[in-house]
């Protein structure tokens, strides 16, 4: 049918064409030979300059031609730019007025949708239900299409009483048609009983329930979407899968719609077929390992093709196991009794394990670098049996085949035998065959056609250069180099010709690229829509393509991921105008659908460990104990402020450890630079996980950010802090040079490198990350100390499966000019002091919990301290190293780690030490160990993780198991002999066990 009507449309257009002739032909015979003194368009001349005078061959002064004339409209059709040309003459002195009257052809220039829209649909499915293409040509023709299938994307959501009002605006400057579709979506459509055909061999209840269009219990029917119908379907798919009928098929006939009750009633097609039993036969095989390898369970569908995948897929299965003979084939039995049985018959033969992989007559490549490209593996730790295969064999053959061949050896040949030793049969051996032949390599390059291509840029980086291996990868990597090269520079239809030929000398070859570039297109102008909060200032210089530029699609692409880069757009659709069209200068469109300004979103979580508030009415544990802490986090984001793109933030953050609210600012692409972000921030923080006090911080900061590379990123920063200390737990520190809140003023600078595969699991990869900053009077802060932390995280892949993790931590606080009254190290507010300790840092120490502690030994403010509590203070010096091993331990979700941990929160950086013992109860500058295992359960938001940890070296102290009332009784300057019972220090110390449970991996 659609080859006749394109037939019948050939015709019209050969017939109208013949009219337009004989018409031409008459109306310019009469001023034959005459000198055209006027060349005119109506309406108004579209095409750009350079194009119009190769389109058009008429010129001022010369004699009018007829075959000239119809040359010039043959050349104006071509161009794609008009519907109708129709060619008018008049005298006009002695000379002739040629006049072109033509139809010019619209394109489209954009879609918008307008109204408030409910999802599903969302707008960007509305717009491609549409398939208004945008820079293609437009028809009226096309509206009513988009209107219908809009309607059908509405009724397949249960909108069927949606109102569709169209709005199209042209723009005769480009030709271009934007329309509007204005939505009312009214309300939607619920489902009701569907109309079930009979012989389903289940219940309407079993496969009403099992579409899950209606509520369970309550029985309320859900609201049509199409999403949930298609989910229906196969969920009595699924259903009839577990009665073991793998063919089942479920169709939807259509939807019948009830308008006064607004209920939709699917009609469904539903045949059951017969059961289908899959067995295996003289092996055991668990039915989940029979779902896995055999696809008929995947496909739902029963062929020859599909039962021959199974059968290699278990053979593959059963020699990675160690039964290298394994053979399988399947028997296919006629259904009885409504059920059709299908059996795998596998012959195993004996078991055996690979001994040995060997590799033999490679003299060009190592054999590490030919092994590391196999799957082939001997028996080790992991593979107890090693991992072999026929599919794996001949894979590793091919692989090293193309490593060869890519490096000029044409005639290599590759193979493999598998020997079983004579003494132990159970044992095996593989010997890969090598033979390389003669190397081939190029002597001369030559390449032609370039004309109007940068010649230097075009040939740096070329694989086939004399002296360079022959390979036929190289001319297919040449190849793609320089019709890219071509392509971004605005040559559409360049090609090239390949050839090469002996040189002369045995393996040696000549190598000539033959390039036509073709015509070469440029950049007429950019145009925008769709924008409506957004201004057109920020979209405008992001767009790196100005007219009469060469037209690049790269460039084109890139501006596009520049946008979306922005984040603030949901769809940015680009094309360009009239592309079949015989014009070199085209129009560069971009379509924007801005994304929603609003985001919302709410978290949950919790920890479990040994972690503790603080507590003013008794010291019975300093240590801390064993606790829950559930977490509520908010989040609400407007993008796109004041059109600018900027998005403002705010974030609340609630835990029975910590209490915090910020809002943010962020200007992304200062000075229109890429990853150049400046951000401003006020935040407020209650702090309650250190067991010695509670902090409050009331913080406004700047900072710029660049991003150097894709994986390095510069900080610089400035932030002023207010910072108090409330709830003190330990009485000596209620002296007001300790208690007050005190002004910071802070400049750091940051630096982060993140080559990691996968910032929440990863598996190889490095993060390094520095932080250094300094506070002083010259800032306004009441502090003066400089502070470094920095971060080194490394991640080997050791196995496929077995990951190395490490990090190493270091932090120096220094501080100087300290106020009087205060030694440097006690000028340094508690709140900005290193804490450490827990699931993140070291899990030889509950939650915050390294580190120096009261020891009841020094004098402030010039009086007495005093009864020791033992209680952390933090210190000024921090060193962690942490080493993981990760492994598969449950399944594929489930993985395994074993753990060391090691380093302290020390008092000083000079104070740093690597003993791996306490000297005395006073004594906690020394390095604390643990080790441990743990589990790492996988979801999608990350593994959820649960460590149980052996601190080896937990430090001892003094602690104090009264009240705050009992301890300041207990007066320093009165013998031990009248001092209440209550004021002798226990000796106490950090647990040896230690248990966390978060989500996330450690480091």
């Amino acid at each position: 049918m659609a080859g006749a009507f394109s037939s019948w449309a050939a015709l019209q257009l050969l017939a109208a064409a013949c009219v337009l002739v004989l018409d031409l032909h008459a109306q310019v015979s009469q001023f034959e030979g005459k000198p055209i003194v006027g060349i005119q368009f109506s309406p108004r001349q579209v095409l750009d300059t350079a194009d119009l005078a190769k389109a058009q061959p008429l010129r001022l002064g010369e004699p009018l031609r007829a075959k000239v004339v119809a040359a010039a409209i043959d050349g104006l059709f071509a161009t794609g730019q008009f519907d109708d040309i129709v060619v008018e003459a008049e005298p006009s002195g002695n000379g002739v007025i040629i006049r072109f009257v033509t139809q010019n052809r619209w394109f489209m220039g954009g879609v918008t949708v307008d109204g408030g829209i409910n999802t599903p649909p969302n707008r960007g499915q509305i717009i491609s239900a549409t398939q208004l293409s945008l820079g293609a040509p437009f028809h009226e023709q096309d509206l009513t299409h988009a209107l219908e299938g809009m309607k059908h994307l509405f009724e397949a959501n249960g909108l069927y009483e949606a109102e569709i009002v169209p709005r199209v605006d042209r723009d005769s400057n480009t030709q271009q048609v934007f329309v509007t579709f204005k939505i009312k979506e009214r309300k939607r459509a619920k489902y009701e009983m569907p109309a079930i055909n009979s012989d389903v061999k289940l219940s309407d209840a079993t496969i009403v329930r099992a579409t899950g269009w209606r509520v369970p219990v309550i029985h309320w029917w859900r609201q049509v979407t199409e999403a949930r119908t298609r989910k229906g379907l196969l969920g009595i798919v699924a259903r009839y899968q577990n009665d073991d009928r793998l063919i089942a098929r479920v169709e939807l006939g259509g939807i019948d719609y009830d308008s006064r009750q607004r209920r939709a009633r699917p009609n469904l097609n539903v045949s059951p077929g017969p059961k289908v039993r899959v067995e295996a036969v003289e092996a055991k095989v668990s039915r989940r390992v029979l779902k896995r390898y055999v696809p008929i369970f995947q496909e739902r569908a029963v062929d020859n093709d599909l039962l021959i995948e199974g059968q290699r897929n278990l053979r593959d299965y059963f020699q990675n196991k160690g039964y290298f003979e394994a053979v399988v084939d399947f028997r296919i039995h006629p259904p009885q009794n409504d059920v059709q049985t299908i059996d795998y018959v596998i012959s195993l033969g004996q078991r055996q394990k690979l001994m040995r992989l060997q590799i033999t007559g490679n003299k060009y490549f190592t054999t590490s670098d030919i092994r590391e490209r196999m799957l082939i593996e001997p028996a080790s730790f992991n593979l107890r049996h090693g991992r072999y295969s026929e599919a794996a064999r001949r894979k590793d053959e091919e692989n090293i085949v193309n490593l060869y061949r890519a490096n000029g050896f044409r005639d290599v040949k590759v193979s493999s035998v598998i020997e079983r030793n004579e003494v132990n049969p159970g044992r095996t051996s593989v010997t890969v065959n090598i033979v390389e032949g003669p190397q081939w390599f190029v002597d001369n390059l030559a390449v032609e056609g370039i004309k109007q291509a940068n010649r230097e840029e075009l040939l740096a980086g070329l694989a086939s250069v004399a002296g360079q291996p022959f390979a036929d990868l190289n001319l297919a990597t040449d190849r793609n180099q320089i019709l890219t090269y071509y392509y971004a520079h605005g040559f559409p239809d360049a090609t090239l010709d390949a050839k090469w030929q002996p040189s002369g000398i045995p393996q040696h070859v000549d190598v000539t690229y033959k390039i036509t570039e073709g015509r070469r297109q440029y950049v007429r102008a950019v145009t925008t829509s769709g924008l409506r909060t957004t201004r057109k200032s920020l979209v405008e210089k992001n767009i790196t393509l100005k007219t009469g530029d060469p037209l690049s699609p790269i460039e084109q692409i890139d501006i596009q991921k520049r946008m979306y880069d922005l984040g603030i757009f949901a769809r940015v659709d680009t094309a360009i105008e009239n592309p079949e069209g015989d014009t070199d200068h085209k129009y560069v469109l971009y379509n924007f659908e801005e994304a929603n300004r609003y985001h919302l979103s709410l978290g949950l979580g919790a920890d479990v460990a040994r972690f503790g508030t603080p507590n003013t009415k008794n010291f019975s544990s300093p240590g801390g104990a064993t606790g829950f802490s559930p977490l509520f986090s908010l989040d609400v984001s407007r993008l796109d402020f004041f059109g600018l793109g900027h998005t403002v933030t705010l974030r609340g953050l609630y835990s029975s450890i910590e209490t915090r609210g910020s809002m943010s600012y962020l200007a992304p692409r200062i000075r229109n630079v890429d990853g150049r972000d400046l951000t401003f921030t006020v935040l407020y923080d209650n702090s309650r996980n250190v067991r010695t006090f509670a902090s409050k911080r009331d913080e406004a900061s700047v900072q710029l950010s660049q991003k150097l590379s894709k994986a390095s990123t510069a900080l610089f920063r400035f932030s002023y802090r207010r910072v108090s200390v409330g709830s003190v737990v330990i009485p000596v520190l209620l002296v007001p040079q300790l208690l007050q809140p005190v002004r910071i003023g802070l400049l750091s600078g940051g630096f982060v490198q993140d080559r990691r595969d996968n910032s929440a699991d990863p598996h190889r990869g490095i993060y390094n990350s520095a932080d250094v900053g300094v506070t002083g009077r010259f800032f306004g802060s009441q502090r003066s100390f400089g502070r470094i932390l920095l971060r080194n995280s490394t991640y080997y892949g050791l196995t496929k499966n077995l990951i190395l993790a490490r990090q190493t931590q270091f932090g120096v606080i220094a501080p100087f000019t300290a106020p009087r009254g205060l030694t440097d190290q006690q000028s340094v507010p508690l709140p900005e002091r290193f804490f450490g300790g827990g699931a993140d840092s070291l899990r030889a120490f509950p939650f915050n919990q390294a580190g120096p502690r009261d020891t009841g030994a020094a004098l402030l403010a010039g009086q007495h301290s005093s009864q020791p509590t033992g209680f952390p203070l933090g210190g000024n010096a921090l060193f962690f190293n942490n080493i993981e091993l990760r492994f598969p331990f449950i399944g594929q979700n489930i993985r395994g780690v074993i753990f060391h941990d090691m380093g302290n929160v020390f008092s000083s950086v000079g104070n740093i030490s690597f003993r791996f013992t306490q000297r005395d109860l006073k004594d906690f500058d020394y390095t604390v160990h643990a080790v441990g295992f743990g589990l790492r359960y996988h979801t999608p938001i990350g593994p959820i993780r649960a460590d149980l940890a052996y601190s080896i070296n937990p430090p001892s102290f003094v602690g104090f198991k009264g009240t705050p009332v009992q301890i300041l009784q207990c007066n320093p300057n009165l013998p031990p002999s009248q001092l209440p019972g209550f004021c002798q220090g226990t000796r106490q110390s950090i647990s040896h066990f230690q248990f966390f449970f978060s989500i996330g991996q450690t480091f």
